[in-house]
């Protein structure tokens, strides 16, 4: 009895010792690892440095269109477009090149979009659609005061942003956010969380103040609208 629950007891040990750490937790106490929340798949993989090679390509490439766009000064109509005719004209020198030497060119790899995969893109993304339609609603309607601060504040912010920086800069700096913040978090996890709850707790703070000193004092009529 004492060594199957020996057993039981490594068994879940070393589940426990192999899960990755977690970032947030859902009902009934399971949580989440940092992979699963950004997806579970090959995307996953490449945030969270799993893909190396294909992450600094990422990286790589990311540089590389900022530096184009930035330093160039041309459109992004105009680089796209000359892109493609390179590799257009690319592609044909080495077709006639293959043919003149009595060689096989290197057959080009089909890139077809599935019924299954336009349908599953369009459901996902109705879904979101309708997710951000029913908060601005919400927004407009005033019941959800928090909620209007917020969207408010980075709105305010985005503005501010982007009076010192261009559109391009600006996704230059999400994309390498995106493949850089979270590996940080998952390799600085426990830290993050602990710090994040004493930010989150003295925001809170605040917030009540500002509830009881103002939103308590707005008209009968707002306040309504808001708790319905």
């Amino acid at each position: 009895m004492d060594a199957g629950g020996g057993t039981e007891a490594a068994a879940n040990g070393g589940i426990e010792g192999s899960a990755e750490p977690c970032s947030s937790g859902a009902a009934g106490g399971h949580k989440f690892s940092v992979h699963q929340i950004a997806g579970g798949g090959k995307a996953a993989d490449i945030i969270l440095w799993r893909r190396g090679r294909v992450t600094f390509g990422v990286i790589f490439g990311a540089t590389m269109a900022w530096w184009l766009f930035e330093k160039s000064g041309l459109s992004f109509l105009t680089i796209c477009c000359d892109i493609f005719l390179i590799l257009i004209v690319v592609q044909f020198i080495r077709v006639k090149i293959a043919g003149l030497l009595n060689r096989q060119p290197r057959p080009l790899p089909e890139l077809v979009l599935s019924e299954e995969m336009v349908s599953n893109a369009a459901a996902s993304f109705r879904v979101k659609v309708n997710n951000m339609l029913m908060i601005a609603h919400d927004i407009t309607l005033g019941k959800d005061f928090r909620l209007f601060f917020q969207v408010v504040l980075v709105l305010w912010l985005l503005s501010v942003i982007g009076n010192f920086y261009s559109s391009i800069t600006l996704a230059y700096i999400g994309t390498i956010g995106l493949v850089t913040i979270p590996a940080l978090y998952n390799k600085y996890q426990g830290h993050v969380d602990r710090y994040a709850g004493i930010v989150h707790r003295n925001i809170s703070r605040h917030y009540k103040i500002v509830d009881e000193n103002v939103i308590s004092r707005l008209p009968r009529s707002f306040s309504r609208d808001k708790e319905d």
